[in-house]
C-alpha cells in the first residue's frame, strides 16, 4: 500500500517534509523518522511516521496528491510565531530535497500555519548518492542573547551535531533593503575572516527576497571586554590597588589578540570600523573573540569601496543620511546608523566628519587605541550627553591624557594610546600590527622586571645584611627582614612609601640626601656610614654601598650593621689619646690613621694634615728610603720592640729640625686589616 502512494524512497522524504511544513507532525518526529530511515533503509520515512501514528493515513493521502503537482525550490522551513517572530522554543529546520514546496496549504489539509519559503540550499554534493541523507541541519531556539542596533543573536542547539550555536537574524522592525544587504555583507565577511579571532559562520539563509535572513555561527560563552574592563576599574578603585596587577596584564594581553585579530581583517583589505569593547568577547577559557562585522567594510589600495554597495552608508530608506546628528539620537556609547557609522565614544574623527573616502586601517588604528584609553582608564577617550556632544569633543577637542584620570599609567602605554588618538590619520601608529608589537614590548619588558624583582625577592630573603629599594623621592620600595633583626623595624616602618631618610639620625640626613642625589646625577655606586636609631632607641652604625640601577630611578643599596666596629675604634681612639707618649697607628701600607694630641705637639703638625699621609713624613729625609723598607719588614714578621732597644733613631719635625727619640712598636689585628702602633718619645 505504502509502495502504491511513495514509489520511492525519494518520495517518501519529500512527503515527510511536506508534512513537517504543514504543520502534520513535529519537528522532533520528524527528525526521528529521518534517523530511523537512515539506520536500516528498509522502510521510507512517510512509511516510519505511519507506523508510528505521528501521520494519519488520510493525511498522507493528501500529501501524495500534493507531489503530482509542479516541483518548486528547495525551501527553509521557519515556523512564524506572533507576526514573523521567533520565540524561545521555536525550531529552525533546513530541507533540502529534488522538489520544492509551495507555502500554500494543499486544499483538504485542513492544516498548515505561515512559513519562509524559497531558500537557495542548492544541491547536497556532500551527500553519497542512495544514501537518502536529506536533512541537512536542525535548530532549535534556547533563548535570546543578545539585541543590537538592527539584528538580535539567539542561542540555539544544533540536534543533528549536538552543539550549541549562535544564530543571529535581523530584528522584524530592522527588516529592510539596506539592512538585508548589510546584514548578509556582516556575515560574508565574517565567514571570510578564518583566524581564531573570529567566529566562525556555519550558514546564511533568507528569502529569495532577502527578508528574514539569519546565520548560524559558533557561540562563545564569555564576557565582553567592555564588562572586563568595568570590574577590573571597580574592583581597583574600591580595593584601592594600583593599575599594574595580574588582571591589567590579562586585559593588555586580550588587547594585543584583538590588534592581531584586526591586522588579519586589514592584510585582507577589510576595516571593521565599529570596535570597542562591547564587540570584543573575551571567553570563559581565554579566547578573544571580535564580533560584529557589520559595518564592515572592503578596501582598495587607495580608495574604500563596499562589498555589495553603497548601501552601507545610507539610511534603511535607501537615501544618503543628512550627516547631521540630532540630540535624540542614540547613546554616544551605541552603534549609529547612517553616513556618521560607528560608536560616538570610540568614533575617529574622519568617521565623525562622514569622510567615507579616508576611512582605512588607521581608522581602526584610532577605535582600537581607544579601547586601550578604556583600559588605562576605565572609559572611553570622550563623554558627554548626547552623541552630538561626544562627536563635537572627537572632532575637535584633545583626549584628557590618561595619567590625569589614572595616577600610575604606565608612561610608554600613554603615549602610544595618544598617539593612536590623534587627529591626523598620518600622527597614528602605523598599523594594528604595530599596536600589538609595541604593547606586546611593554608585557615582555614587566614580565622580565618581575623575573628580576622575583630573583631579588629571594636574595632580600636570603641575606643577612640591611637591604632596601629607595626610589627617586628618596621612599623606601623594598625592604628585607634583616631590618628586623637588625633594627627592631616592623614591616610597616619600612613598607613601600616610608621616607629612607627618616629612618636615619637627623645629624646625617643631609649628608646622605646629599650623596644619593649625586649618585642619581652620575651613577655608578657609592658608601657612606650614617647612625640609624633602633626600636629601643640605641643608636646603631650602619655602613651603606649604593648602586643606582641601569635604565631606572631607583637605587640599590646594602648596609651591614658596623657597630661593633665602631665602638672598637672609639675604644682604641680613646686608648690612644690618653696615652702618655705621642702615639701614632699606621695601616699595613704605612699610611697614618690615627694619632693623638701629644703627637702633635712633639711634631708640630695637625692632626688634619698627618690623617692619610705616610709615617714616613715623621721620618728625616734622609731616611725615609730606607724606612719603607723596615716597615714591611715589620708587617711580614710583627714582633713587638720596646723602648730603649738600642737603635739610634731620629725624627723630623714639621719645620725641619730633626730630634733623637726612642720608638716602642706593636701591632693589632682586627677582622679586616693589621695596624702599626708606634709610641714615640723624644730623648735628650
Amino acid at each position: 500500500m505504502l509502495d502504491t502512494l511513495t514509489g520511492t524512497p525519494d518520495n517518501g522524504l519529500r512527503i515527510a517534509a511536506l508534512a513537517l511544513e504543514y504543520g502534520l507532525i513535529e519537528g522532533a518526529q520528524f527528525s526521528q523518522a529521518c534517523l530511523l530511515w537512515a539506520a536500516d533503509g528498509a522502510r521510507d520515512v512517510d512509511a516510519i511516521l505511519i507506523e508510528r501514528g505521528w501521520l494519519d493515513a488520510e493525511a498522507h493521502a493528501a500529501l501524495v496528491e500534493r507531489l503530482t503537482e509542479p516541483p518548486l525550490r528547495p525551501s527553509l522551513v521557519v515556523p512564524e510565531v506572533g507576526g514573523g517572530g521567533l520565540v524561545e522554543g521555536d525550531t529552525v529546520t533546513l530541507i533540502a530535497s529534488s522538489a520544492g514546496l509551495d507555502a500554500t496549504p494543499a486544499a483538504g489539509l485542513g492544516y498548515g500555519r505561515p512559513t519562509l519559503v524559497g531558500s537557495r540550499l542548492g544541491p547536497l554534493r556532500f551527500v553519497p548518492e542512495g544514501s537518502g541523507v536529506s536533512v541537512r541541519e536542525r535548530l532549535e531556539l534556547r533563548g535570546l542573547h543578545s539585541s543590537g542596533g538592527i539584528g538580535e543573536v539567539w542561542r540555539a542547539f544544533d540536534e543533528v551535531l549536538e552543539r550549541e550555536v549562535a544564530l543571529k537574524r535581523l530584528r522584524d522592525d530592522r527588516d529592510a533593503g539596506s539592512n538585508r544587504a548589510r546584514f548578509m555583507r556582516e556575515a560574508k565577511i565574517t565567514g571570510q575572516l578564518a583566524h581564531p579571532g573570529v567566529v566562525p559562520v556555519y550558514d546564511f539563509n533568507a528569502a529569495p527576497d532577502g527578508s528574514r535572513s539569519f546565520y548560524t555561527m559558533r557561540f562563545v560563552r564569555g564576557r565582553t571586554l567592555r564588562e572586563v574592563i568595568a570590574d577590573f576599574h571597580d574592583t581597583r578603585m574600591r580595593e584601592a590597588q594600583p593599575l599594574i596587577a595580574g588582571a591589567f596584564v590579562d586585559l593588555l594581553g586580550a588587547f594585543v589578540s584583538v590588534c592581531k585579530t584586526v591586522a588579519f581583517a586589514h592584510s585582507r583589505g577589510i576595516i571593521h570600523r565599529d570596535l570597542k569593547g562591547e564587540n570584543i568577547m573575551i571567553g570563559d577559557y581565554g579566547e578573544v573573540v571580535v564580533l560584529d562585522w557589520g559595518l564592515a567594510k572592503r578596501i582598495a589600495a587607495a580608495e574604500v569601496v563596499e562589498i555589495e554597495s553603497e548601501v552601507a552608508d545610507r539610511d534603511e530608506g535607501g537615501e544618503a543620511a543628512t550627516g547631521e546628528a540630532s540630540e535624540s539620537m542614540t547613546s554616544p556609547l551605541q552603534t549609529m546608523q547612517g553616513e556618521r557609522l560607528g560608536t560616538p565614544a570610540y568614533m575617529a574623527p574622519e568617521q565623525a566628519r562622514g569622510a567615507i573616502d579616508q576611512l582605512g586601517p588607521q581608522t581602526d588604528v584610532y577605535g582600537l587605541s581607544a579601547i586601550l584609553y578604556a583600559i588605562l582608564t576605565g572609559g572611553p577617550p570622550f563623554s558627554g550627553d548626547s552623541a552630538v556632544a561626544v562627536m563635537h569633543a572627537v572632532l575637535h577637542e584633545p583626549p584628557l591624557p590618561p595619567s590625569e584620570l589614572t595616577h600610575d599609567v604606565p608612561e610608554a602605554l600613554e603615549a602610544l594610546c595618544l598617539r593612536g588618538l590623534a587627529k591626523d590619520l598620518s600622527d597614528r601608529p602605523g598599523s594594528a600590527a604595530e599596536l600589538a608589537e609595541v604593547v606586546q614590548g611593554w608585557l615582555r619588558a614587566l614580565a622580565e622586571r618581575r623575573r628580576d624583582e622575583a630573583e631579588r625577592e629571594r636574595f632580600f630573603d636570603l641575606s643577612l645584611d640591611l637591604l632596601a629599594l629607595v626610589d627617586s623621592s628618596d621612599a623606601l620600595i623594598q625592604t628585607n627582614a634583616a631590618w628586623a633583626e637588625a633594627l627592631g623595624v616592623g614591616a610597616a616602618e619600612r613598607g613601600p612609601g616610608a621616607p629612607f631618610l627618616a629612618r636615619l639620625d637627623p645629624r646625617d640626613r643631609e649628608a646622605v640626601r646629599a650623596t644619593l642625589a649625586e649618585l642619581r646625577a652620575s651613577g655608578g655606586q657609592a658608601s657612606f656610614e650614617a647612625r640609624m636609631p633602633d626600636a629601643g632607641g640605641a643608636t646603631r652604625w650602619v655602613d651603606w654601598s649604593a648602586r643606582a640601577l641601569p635604565s631606572q630611578s631607583e637605587l640599590y643599596l646594602v648596609g651591614r650593621d658596623v657597630t661593633t666596629r665602631r665602638e672598637s675604634e672609639a675604644e682604641a681612639r680613646g686608648l690612644v689619646e690618653c696615652a702618655p707618649d705621642a702615639t701614632c697607628v699606621a695601616d699595613a701600607q704605612g699610611v697614618i690613621v690615627r694619632v693623638n694630641a701629644q703627637l702633635e705637639r712633639l711634631f708640630g703638625y695637625p692632626r688634619e694634615e698627618l690623617i692619610g699621609a705616610p709615617i714616613e713624613t715623621l721620618v728625616p729625609a734622609a731616611s725615609r728610603a730606607r724606612h719603607q723598607g723596615h716597615v714591611a719588614g715589620f708587617v711580614r714578621d710583627p714582633a713587638v720592640r720596646p723602648m730603649a732597644s738600642g737603635l739610634p733613631l731620629e725624627a723630623q719635625h714639621r719645620d725641619g729640625t730633626v730630634f733623637p727619640v726612642e720608638v716602642s712598636l706593636g701591632h693589632v689585628r682586627t677582622p679586616s686589616r693589621l695596624l702599626i702602633v708606634a709610641a714615640i718619645r723624644r730623648w735628650t
